[in-house]
């Protein structure tokens, strides 16, 4: 049976005189995540390569960890007829 996300008990008293399967349970305010890099091209997809968790991602981070990774993808899957298109982001600018 699927849990109701919005049931509620009130109740007087303190939470050691309740069931125990009548309080509700706290849950962490942020789902768990990962963030990865890959590259996309119409000959393939590039493998997806996982970021360090709680690593900062800026200019230096990228360039060292991830550009060689996507570019080596690149290579394989165009063989070195490629241009490396990049949006906005600010990890993507010089260091």
């Amino acid at each position: 049976m699927e849990e109701e996300k919005n049931n509620r008990v009130w109740s007087q008293g303190k939470n050691s005189d309740m069931v125990p399967s009548r309080l509700l349970v706290q849950r962490g305010k942020f789902a768990p995540h990962v963030t990865v890099s890959a590259g996309v091209s119409f000959e393939g997809n590039g493998r997806l390569h996982f970021v360090e968790e709680k690593a900062k991602i800026n200019a230096n981070y990228y360039i060292n960890n991830l550009l060689p990774n996507l570019l080596k993808d690149a290579d394989a899957l165009l063989r070195n007829n490629f241009v490396s298109q990049k949006d906005g982001a600010l990890a993507h600018g010089t260091m």
